[in-house]
């Protein structure tokens, strides 16, 4: 059964990082600039490792144990948003005049990734335990109390997967995924207009990068400016002469010494950085993985709806977040090589 062919494209992907890095040498520090390769690449890395060291779990027999855990820490965040809500014991940003609940973490997106996570391991054990839809729903209103648009669409998304898994007994294609688009943007069209239509597109960092990036693309075709230069997280620790030359550094948030915001995008880090051959790779290697998703779902249709609710969250929060590069999306890659590496 077709399980892989996604490495060869993040090979490719690889090259033309490098060959950028070597050609225009914008970013100086070989130690910036494998870092960041190591960054881009860890998904992939971890949906190998989870293939190669997870496969073998069997989720029949230790089911009961996984979801008795599982559940403890779903009530566990359900009780701590209630207790915060009444009495504000956590840092939270506010949105719509509500609190923007992101409980112990670092931010609210953080929860989200971990519920998400959570959800992945509940819909893999659907088949050998029952209860499961309650924690479920749960954690969905953890996410929703995040009032982070990515996280409603993510939600809506998890659902849409649900229904046609479990209820439909179908797979989601390229064409049901195409559904999943214009509700996600009408979620998040008031921050869509915010950050790219309101008079603010001149300092936003979110905006500046997305253009610059495809400024730099026609430029320096067919290369980019190589890694660790533009839109990543060590393009910010070892600061990038590239934010300079295209008249980013003065931009909120791209600064010299308060770059908070260099890598608060994926799309535009990986275009800007290898340009569009190496976007069109990556493109490529997330649709080979696309594809071998689906022979998961000859395997065990609850595997099969984890590994896609990973895949899709992953796209969705990809338009506004590092995504593919965030530390949360290694267990995701694990739990989807494990599955992959059951159709072997």
């Amino acid at each position: 059964m077709y399980t892989g062919g996604y490495a060869r494209f993040i090979l490719v992907f690889l090259c033309f990082g490098f060959l950028s890095s070597i050609t225009y040498r914008y970013q100086t520090i070989l130690k910036a600039e494998v870092s960041d390769a190591f960054l881009c690449i860890k998904f992939w890395l971890a949906l190998y490792v989870g293939k190669k060291f997870f496969t073998k779990i069997d989720m029949q027999k230790y089911a009961s144990k996984i979801y008795f855990h599982v559940k403890c820490i779903t009530i566990l965040y359900g009780v701590l948003i209630f207790i915060d809500y009444s009495l504000h014991i956590f840092q939270a940003t506010e949105r719509y005049g509500l609190r923007s609940e992101q409980l112990m973490y670092t931010h609210p997106t953080v929860l989200v990734a971990c519920c998400v996570f959570l959800i992945m391991i509940f819909l893999s054990l659907t088949n050998y335990v029952k209860g499961s839809k309650k924690y479920i729903i749960i954690l969905l209103l953890v996410m929703g109390s995040t009032l982070r648009s990515k996280a409603f669409g993510a939600a809506l998304a998890i659902i849409l997967i649900y229904y046609f898994v479990f209820v439909r007994k179908k797979k989601i294609t390229l064409r049901t995924m195409l559904l999943f688009i214009p509700l996600v943007v009408i979620l998040g069209w008031d921050q869509i207009q915010y950050y790219f239509f309101s008079s603010i597109i001149q300092d936003s960092a979110r905006y500046q990068l997305l253009t610059k990036a495809f400024k730099i693309a026609r430029d320096i075709f067919p290369l980019g400016t190589g890694f660790a230069t533009f839109g990543s997280y060590y393009s910010g620790v070892y600061y990038s002469s590239v934010y300079a030359v295209y008249g980013l550094s003065n931009i909120n948030g791209l600064r010299i010494g308060a770059s908070q915001f260099v890598s608060d995008s994926f799309w535009p880090m990986i275009l800007g950085q290898t340009g569009y051959f190496g976007l069109l790779s990556y493109i490529l290697a997330i649709a080979m993985l696309f594809k071998a998703i689906q022979g998961i779902r000859k395997v065990e249709n609850s595997y099969y709806a984890a590994a896609m609710s990973g895949i899709c969250y992953l796209m969705i929060v990809s338009t506004a977040e590092s995504a593919f590069v965030h530390p949360v999306a290694v267990p995701i890659a694990m739990m989807i090589g494990a599955f992959l590496g059951k159709c072997e």
